[in-house]
């Protein structure tokens, strides 16, 4: 199986071996679903690469509380935020219209650290 997520996002990284009879399928594809809710067999999610687990108990950047999971920005400082935070942060970035476009990526938000200093 995937030990690291390059292996996961990275197409054809996997090998394997088809169970369908008949199939010449040798490599892996992975798609990621949310398990809070039903989904169709159409629908895939993005893997979640910045939301990762607290194990080195940092302080969210805005409530200051220690939690996990966290959010990591890709930041110089790599600044940490909780889920909870972080929620409240992309709800008042969007009901203030301050999402930012960028062509590569779509619509996304800067480092929480960067508003508040």
């Amino acid at each position: 199986g995937p030990s690291c997520w390059e292996d996961v996002l990275i197409p054809n990284r996997m090998s394997g071996e088809c169970q369908f009879s008949n199939c010449p399928g040798t490599t892996a594809e992975f798609f990621f679903k949310c398990g809070a809710h039903p989904t169709s067999d159409k629908e895939t999610s993005v893997a979640l690469n910045l939301i990762t687990t607290n194990s080195r108990g940092i302080t969210c950047i805005t409530c200051t509380d220690i939690r996990s999971p966290v959010l990591v920005f890709q930041c110089n400082n790599r600044h940490v935020i909780c889920l909870d935070c972080f929620h409240l942060y992309c709800v008042t970035r969007l009901n203030d219209r301050q999402f930012i476009h960028d062509p590569e990526l779509g619509y996304s938000l800067p480092c929480v650290g960067d508003t508040l200093y």
